[in-house]
């Protein structure tokens, strides 16, 4: 690779990415530079119709010149876009010797239909007769002719609710569109080498289960329009019309509902009616109804078609058992918890065998698969009628499932007949972010959190692939600020906050409040709490990833919440008081944590909550924040800013009593209960003040896990910010108490929605069947990384990192953590005595290594214990050993160093590159 040339060039987050919408898109690129001190101080973007005018004064798009900035990413502000059409476009950049580099590679972005006119495809579905069925599942084909060499082919394709999308025989494309038909999901699927030159066929499977948790009812539809460009550069388009032809699927209609959340039905299967060859070419489907064309996009309900920016994939995993039980029932471990679609292929069927089968997360004790037991009293039957011969069972719908029950088979089976394709969304790179240390919990831990957000993407942040696949708006905060760090996810997160601004919009323009669940069947309905988190969720978004034009969307629905906060200030107080929202159920006027367990007794009875006004306090800081980064005016500023503080002295007055926060209070008495949400949250938020600060963190520390899954990060940010490392890792590795290692000892495979819950008045039942697949809990990901790894990114984008490894806790650790700017990796120990000392009065060494990626620079804080320690970088000293902390620097500082400052730690500010330190 040349010096300095750019790689991984981005376009809206995505390498290459078709199908995007989006008028002025996002362009971002890094360079790999090992060297200290690389960075960029200018850069120049060309963006050209063809690879091949990709040179300065060639470039038919955009040319922004040499630019002056240290920030590798600019929005593209050349002429309008056009739909359906290829840009390219390539970066060089400036390094710290205003030396150029080579041009990156090209990379290149793809729009997709623009405008409402360029759709020419009709919306069809099966001829229906009265109200729709739920869990109408139906097959939609035709055979069209291709006649030219192929160059390019793509299908603009949406459903309502889902689809799997096949072309001559094979699946090509699975996804869905849960929102509202007002702003309908629609995907960009390239078929350039799916198609033939001769006879094709394309169709597709849809399913639609009507209103539920995470989808509103809308109505069954699906539209596709077919591009194909040929070499000779004539076109071809075919579009879903009434010369499509369709057919009730195999499903039964009249199955029972797995619960009233998701709604879905108990997938019952006639094999028999399985219709195989239908998406083949020739198929013979005469015999299928003419579609019904409810008319040419846009068209009632469907209004508008947005591309889709989130892609859901499949990967097969294979048994790690199965056994097979007296009576002849199978039962398969697939090893851990997945959201996914089991898979049986039977050899040998007998025509109308009725197959019975049940997916779970637990064995009973006769080896059987539990249908109760960490479920949430959701129904996890399927029901499969063999053809005579071979057949295959595969449901459509994603369950969370470790273990599949399959009963009187009618036939031996074999591993190798059976898989789960496990389901999820796409990310960069599912192993993006590492973790290991000396202590095998912790890593364990670590690896049950990632593999819990993982599978907590489902084209949202669902709640749980089982009972609820709802987006909550907390859950959803909790798995984003996930799966930002542990796979640099960007584009589910960017969803999400999107869906639950519209959410305002939609349901709450004039009140300032979200909904608590969106899309969602039940349209308006909020929780007051998670309201008042959204802009800290806009907020560590925007500084993860440097995203602007979310930032600039979010800022007005910031403000209303803003204003909803301030309507609610008492005037004798100054408190948040019966802060409105979640109005005649258990959320109302804050919901502190969930499920009712998880309280761990806080005392709600009061109109001022604690955790209410913490959460408030930080949404008018957000909001002071966010004015200030988009160059709102000094008085929006200073307005929020006012506001916050005024609150938080509030807190303090109030809530404080001496070392401790009560739970609440009115104007004349307070809460005699001090629990550990009350007195987490001023930690995390910083509000509690210095002189209480190490009263309250003993206070937290001492009540172990009292805090659930939901709320649980700001317990850890509480000790983080209290520099209580030792308490971290008690927490996340006692295995007798609440918390992951509890789960895991107790064979849990993915994060629960409770702790086990040591609350001996909480019902047996409640206690064994809350769900045990809840990517919520998964933060403390996060904080192993923050916290003992010692890698917390500061600024925007990943422009300055803090280093700063536990001082207690661990032994050693190392791993590596994504930014907008690259990966830093990070390995330390401490151990062996250092030479010169006394053996009564030893003191360890500390020797660590850290990579700094180009373009960032680092505050790498050294936890010297004592002030004796020589401080070394590659070997050199960077202070005289015994100089008592003279704040002095040395005459010459080893290369990368820029400063060196005593305090509490030594703290060294480099610049980009690898180092190693020593504390000896």
């Amino acid at each position: 690779m040349l010096r300095n040339q750019p790689v991984d060039l981005r376009t809206e987050f995505a390498s290459n990415p078709i199908g995007i919408d989006e008028p002025m898109p996002d362009l971002r690129w890094r360079v790999d530079a090992d060297r200290r001190g690389a960075r960029q101080t200018a850069f120049r973007v060309l963006v050209a119709s063809t690879p091949d005018r990709l040179s300065p004064g060639e470039a038919d798009r955009w040319d922004t010149g040499k630019r002056a900035s240290a920030r590798p990413a600019v929005t593209y502000d050349g002429p309008a876009l056009e739909s359906g059409c290829e840009y390219y476009w390539a970066v060089r950049v400036w390094d710290e010797s205003d030396e150029p580099s080579a041009w990156s590679d090209p990379a290149r972005w793809e729009t997709g239909l623009l405008d409402p006119d360029d759709w020419a495809a009709s919306w069809i579905r099966r001829p229906e007769e009265g109200a729709f069925e739920r869990g109408r599942f139906t097959y939609l084909r035709r055979d069209f002719s291709l006649e030219g060499e192929i160059e390019r082919a793509r299908a603009y394709v949406s459903a309502s609710h889902q689809y799997e999308l096949s072309v001559n025989g094979r699946v090509v494309d699975c996804d869905g569109s849960f929102s509202y038909p007002d702003y309908q999901y629609y995907e960009t699927v390239d078929l350039t080498d799916d198609l033939a030159t001769g006879e094709n066929a394309i169709g597709a499977l849809c399913n639609w289960n009507g209103a539920g948790q995470g989808r509103p009812a809308a109505e069954p539809g699906f539209v596709c329009q077919l591009e194909v460009t040929f070499a000779d550069g004539t076109e071809r388009t075919v579009v879903t019309d009434g010369s499509w032809r369709v057919r009730e699927a195999e499903w039964r209609a009249d199955a029972p509902l797995r619960n009233d959340e998701i709604a879905e039905p108990v997938e019952r299967i006639d094999g028999r009616r399985a219709p195989l060859g239908w998406a083949e070419p020739g198929f013979d489907a005469v015999a299928w109804d003419p579609a019904a064309v409810v008319g040419t996009h846009p068209t009632e309900p469907w209004e508008r078609l947005v591309a889709q920016r989130s892609e859901v994939v499949r990967s097969p995993i294979e048994p790690v058992s199965m056994d097979r039980l007296e009576d002849g029932t199978y039962v398969v471990d697939f090893g851990r918890v997945y959201a996914g679609l089991p898979e049986v292929r039977f050899a040998d069927g007998t025509d109308g065998h009725r197959v019975e089968l049940r997916a779970g997360y637990l064995l009973e004790d006769d080896g059987t698969v539990s249908a109760t037991e960490g479920t949430q009293w959701t129904d996890m039957r399927y029901e499969y009628v063999q053809p005579d011969g071979e057949g295959r069972f595969r449901p459509f719908n994603y369950l969370g499932v470790r273990y599949l029950q399959v009963d009187d088979p009618g036939e031996e089976l074999e591993p190798e007949q059976v898989r789960l394709l496990a389901t999820r969304n796409a990310v960069p790179d599912e192993r993006a972010a590492a973790f290991e240390s000396d202590d095998g919990t912790v890593d364990a831990v670590f690896d049950l959190a990632r593999h819990s957000a993982l599978y907590g993407c489902q084209g949202q942040f669902v709640d749980t692939p089982t009972r609820e696949k709802g987006q909550f708006l907390m859950d959803g905060f909790n798995v984003s600020r996930t799966t930002t760090w542990a796979f640099g996810e960007r584009a589910l997160s960017r969803q999400a906050i999107a869906e639950f601004l519209r959410s305002h919009y939609r349901y709450w323009a004039g009140e300032g409040r979200l909904n608590a669940v969106y899309p969602n069947s039940d349209g308006k309905r909020d929780i007051p709490d998670f309201t008042v988190s959204f802009p800290e969720w806009v907020w560590r978004y925007y500084r993860t990833t440097g995203d602007r034009a979310t930032l600039e969307c979010a800022y007005p629905v910031i403000t209303a919440i803003a204003a909803y906060v301030e309507r609610h200030v008492d005037s004798d107080t100054g408190l948040i008081t019966n802060l409105s929202g979640g109005e005649g159920g258990p959320y109302e006027e804050g919901i502190v944590d969930w499920p009712p367990e998880m309280r761990y007794g806080y005392d709600r009875d009061w109109p001022v909550r604690t955790t209410v006004n913490v959460l408030c306090a930080s949404a008018l800081a957000r909001a002071a924040d966010i004015a200030a980064a988009l160059d709102r005016p000094d008085h929006e500023r200073a307005h929020y800013r006012d506001a916050q503080r005024a609150l938080e002295t509030a807190i303090d007055e109030h809530l404080r009593r001496g070392d401790r926060y009560v739970d609440g209070c009115d104007a004349r008495d307070a809460s005699e209960s001090a629990s550990q949400h009350a007195n987490a949250l001023p930690l995390a938020f910083d509000l509690v003040p210095d002189a209480h600060a190490d009263a309250v963190a003993e206070r937290v520390a001492e009540q172990g896990m009292s805090m659930g899954p939901m709320m649980v990060p700001w317990l850890l940010e509480a000790l983080e910010t209290a520099d209580r490392p030792d308490a971290i890792v008690d927490l996340v590795t006692n295995a007798e108490d609440d918390g992951w290692a509890n789960i895991l000892e107790r064979g849990g495979t993915f994060i629960w929605e409770t702790w086990h819950c040591r609350d001996p008045s909480l019902p047996d039942d409640h206690r064994r069947n809350r769900s045990e697949s809840h990517a919520m809990g998964a933060t403390v990901l996060v904080y192993i990384l923050r916290t003992l790894l010692g890698v917390r990114p500061d600024g925007v984008a990943g422009e300055h990192v803090e280093i700063r490894p536990p001082e207690a806790g661990l032994e050693s650790a190392s791993g590596r953590v994504p930014t907008e700017r690259g990966t830093v990796e990070l390995s330390w120990t401490r151990g062996g005595e250092r030479a010169g000392t006394r053996t009564d009065d030893a003191s360890e060494t500390f020797r660590l290594e850290a990579t700094i990626p180009w373009n960032a620079s680092a505050t790498v804080a050294l936890p010297t214990g004592d002030r004796d320690a020589v401080a070394t970088v590659d070997g050199d000293p960077i202070r005289d050993d015994g100089d008592g902390g003279n704040s002095e620097k040395p005459a010459a500082l080893p290369d990368g160093v820029s400063a060196v400052r005593d305090g509490e730690r030594l703290e060294i500010d480099v610049e980009s590159g690898t180092y190693r330190f020593a504390l000896e």
